[in-house]
């Protein structure tokens, strides 16, 4: 106990990035509280029991409100998902808030089958919680939570009504839930009360043992995500294929497209709406090993979507990879991506890790400055550079909607920052804010790795128990140049709230609403084949000018009548010297609306 204490008190004095921002947001002091810790068991006459110990330590965590930073518990809790057999979602329904059963999961001892012959299915309304009101139990519940601003406690509330991992939480201090509810088919005012006792998922230990994030081991270090979140996540989606006895596939049945990467994109389709047809893409994890194969997946898919416009829904996605997130955004917008900053905490250790590492040199001398100039944090520098940002260009022309919600964090909190302050398209939200986890998340063996400290930071903590912590902090660029995601989250253009259609019909108003802003949005395209060794196809729609450019040289300017055009391009051979990639923009009334590229060698 003494050595996890004493570590913790290491790595948040040392390392963690946002400590002088939760020092002054919520007026905790952590350092204090692990101090006082770390006295009460070095007292020769204290005993502390297992359970108090770690409620005290997870307690000391969740004060500061941040995701990326907790306590993980050692075995058997790392490996262990608790959880009551459905899944609860909000919804309006006549203008009344309501919580909705929307999925049902395993059978068994848990109580559902007793309670399926009572009318409890999918659909019903739940009003009370063990006698509470339902909306009072979840206001308790969320109060509890680690979301870092109203709107993330909110949803992380909901969700471990009925789903917990005890890597960062104990087990539920109740047996069982007495849940009152409204069935479908009755009255009104009828009422129905059944009993559902915690059930427990297990998962492979050995794939607990340094966390759930799939990233190359060249890549540990770029990582953004709520670890909780993928790994609750990861157990719907196995218990729905437990209920459901059908593959992965079978979750989406009537899909258009099935892709290669079900676990990242669930659903990809085209919508018929009254507005009309639309693509869309349900991306559910940024958590991919590499970046490179995510996005040609997703060039695969969206290339064969409606091109009259696209939802992108990024709903309850804990992040992963950062450069996964980030290189994304080039795909959809024919503008140059501005990459997010990071920054460490200005401290002896970060210093070391500068100096150490050629992967952190560039932060060094910003750092190193902090002795004169008192300064928190380091200067930012991004994780994914602008070329890499922009290597591959524009590959969905059309208008695009964003759907977010207050589970979308870390990575997927950076995609979305990004889709507004590039201007990429419209931001549907079904919450006030984003998740707000703004910070590149180190699991402890990392940490402990580049630290080289074994004596403070020990390659092995006792019963492998484990700390992730957030070490650089994000600020935005763009429209909100500066500005800090963490706590503030990113807010929609467009607030929705869900109705029950939503919950129990996948999402048909939702999508109905992304539908009316897309079909109010002009489209375009611009292509370019090769015809010869020297010529080339233009063709346009909606365009009005076109420029081309071999490498960064300018090569061609045309002005173009009508809706459509069609053009041929003419380049002198030596013009091609040395040149690998031709270039076309796509102009509207002076605004840069679609972008495209051709390979030359």
């Amino acid at each position: 106990m003494r050595q996890l204490v004493a570590t913790a008190l290491d790595l948040v004095e040392r390392l963690y990035v946002h400590l002088p921002l939760k020092r002054s947001m919520y007026a905790v002091n952590p350092v204090q509280r692990l101090r006082l810790l770390h006295r009460r068991l070095e007292s020769a006459n204290s005993t502390l029991p297992d359970r108090d110990f770690y409620d005290d330590l997870l307690n000391t965590f969740s004060e500061l409100r941040d995701l990326h930073t907790t306590f993980i518990l050692p075995e058997p809790f790392r490996s262990t998902t608790a959880y009551l057999p459905f899944s609860i979602e909000p919804c309006v329904t006549r203008g009344k808030r309501e919580f909705v059963v929307s999925h049902l999961f395993t059978e068994g001892e848990s109580g559902l089958a007793a309670a399926e012959e009572k009318g409890f299915e999918r659909g019903v309304v739940v009003t009370h919680w063990n006698g509470v009101e339902i909306a009072r139990a979840v206001a308790a519940n969320a109060s509890r939570e680690l979301g870092s601003n109203p709107a993330a406690r909110r949803a992380q509330g909901i969700a471990s009504m009925t789903i917990r991992w005890l890597g960062q939480s104990l087990p539920p201090d109740e047996k069982w839930v007495d849940v009152t509810y409204r069935p479908r088919r009755a009255r009104r005012d009828r009422r129905e009360t059944a009993r559902f006792e915690w059930q427990v998922f297990q998962q492979d230990r050995t794939a607990h043992r340094h966390g759930v994030a799939k990233a190359a081991t060249r890549l540990r270090h770029t990582i953004g995500m709520d670890e909780r979140c993928e790994v609750e996540r990861q157990v719907r989606r196995q218990l729905l294929r437990i209920r459901s006895k059908e593959s992965l596939k079978g979750l989406d049945p009537d899909s258009a497209i099935v892709s290669r990467m079900q676990d990242v994109f669930p659903s990809c389709r085209n919508v018929v709406t009254p507005a009309g047809t639309f693509g869309y893409i349900r991306i559910a994890t940024f958590n991919v090993e590499r970046d490179t194969p995510f996005l040609r997946e997703f060039i695969r898919l969206v290339k064969r979507l409606s091109q009259k416009g696209l939802i992108i829904d990024v709903r309850g996605n804990g992040g992963g990879l950062i450069m996964a997130g980030e290189r994304l955004l080039q795909l959809i917008t024919p503008g140059p991506i501005d990459p997010v900053r990071f920054s460490f905490l200005n401290t002896p250790r970060t210093a070391r890790l500068a100096a150490n590492y050629p992967l952190f040199h560039q932060w060094k001398a910003s750092i190193d400055q902090a002795v004169e100039t008192g300064t928190d944090f380091s200067q930012g520098f991004p994780l994914s550079t602008a070329a890499r940002c922009n290597d591959i260009g524009q590959q969905y022309q059309g208008p695009v909607v964003l759907i977010t919600d207050a589970l979308c964090y870390s990575t997927t909190d950076i995609f979305a920052a990004g889709f507004q302050d590039h201007g990429i398209g419209t931001i549907l939200g079904v919450d006030p804010a984003t998740g707000a986890g703004g910070a590149n998340v180190w699991e402890y063996a990392l940490i402990s790795e580049l630290a080289a400290d074994p004596v403070a930071l020990p390659p092995e903590l006792p019963g492998d128990a484990s700390f992730r912590f957030a070490v650089r902090r994000v600020t935005r660029v763009g429209t909100n140049t500066g500005l800090p995601l963490e706590d503030l989250g990113v807010r929609p253009d467009i607030e929705y709230r869900l109705t029950r259609r939503d919950v129990l019909e996948r999402n048909v108003d939702l999508i109905d609403r992304a539908a009316r802003i897309l079909n109010r949005q002009p489209t375009q395209r611009l292509t370019v084949t090769r015809t010869g060794a020297v010529t080339f196809r233009i063709e346009t729609t909606n365009i009005h000018v076109v420029d081309a450019y071999l490498g960064h040289h300018p090569v061609g300017h045309r002005l173009l009548r009508g809706n459509t055009g069609k053009y041929t391009l003419s380049l002198p051979r030596r013009a091609q010297a040395g040149r690998s990639m031709l270039r076309l923009e796509g102009f509207r009334n002076d605004r840069l609306v679609a972008a495209t590229r051709l390979r030359l060698q």
